[in-house]
């Protein structure tokens, strides 16, 4: 099995940059029940967690419009921005108050984390989770000393699949692009490192929105963390 030193072509290891959803944690199960919570509140039909997992990875707005699209039966480009909203708010209430209850770290995450700490290695937490509920989970799990940099997804004006988070994770480490690699779990990860000039990995079991992750062709691709090691 290939490790993500093989990636840099003899270049040396710096630092790693993680994807948080469906990549370090399993959080399907918090959102969704946020997710059901709100849509009852307002008196939509619920989505249930087997939907929910094919709709998550591009933001809590899209989550929200995926599920308004099934609730009322009508195409996502047909939606009242207003009732968009509406539905977002009432979500982020509700997923505020309970982001840490069922959300889980995948195996292999803490030990992978721990080691490559040990070596030197830095690492940042580059996320399209607004950051006022990625703090929260990187705190619960104890992993602010493993990766003090956070770049949510309300960090700057654009998100994953655009490169400019991975540049200011890179910036804020200190570390050159050349001397970095990503791991994520979906194309808008393969896309923004490859935009941002850095090689990928990705692991199989996370939330690219219902499809594998293998047809976005990353550098590597392992079916548990700890392979990465």
């Amino acid at each position: 099995m290939k490790g993500l030193r093989s990636l840099l072509d003899g270049r040396e290891l710096q630092a790693i940059l993680f994807d948080l959803d469906g990549t370090l944690i399993d959080s399907v199960p918090d959102l969704a029940a946020a997710l059901d919570a709100s849509l009852e509140q307002l008196n939509y039909t619920p989505a249930g967690i087997d939907r929910v997992r094919g709709w998550v990875g591009n933001g809590a707005r899209k989550l929200v419009q995926r599920a308004l699209a099934f609730a009322l039966e009508v195409p996502e480009n047909g939606l009242n921005n207003t009732l968009v909203d509406q539905l977002l708010a009432v979500f982020f209430e509700y997923y505020g108050e309970q982001c840490c209850e069922q959300t889980i770290l995948y195996p292999g995450v803490q030990e992978a984390l721990s080691n490559w700490h040990a070596q030197g290695i830095k690492m940042a937490c580059v996320t399209n989770k607004p950051a006022r509920f990625s703090q929260p989970i990187l705190a619960h799990f104890d992993l602010q000393e493993l990766m003090p940099v956070l770049v949510g997804g309300d960090t700057l004006a654009v998100r994953k699949p655009d490169p400019a988070p991975l540049l200011l994770a890179c910036e804020q480490l200190g570390v050159a692009i050349a001397n970095t690699v990503m791991v994520g779990d979906s194309v808008n990860d393969v896309e923004a490192a490859r935009a941002a000039g850095m090689p990928v990995a990705c692991v199989s079991y996370g939330y690219n929105h219902g499809a594998p992750v293998a047809t976005a062709r990353p550098d590597i691709l392992v079916d548990n963390f700890i392979e990465l090691l």
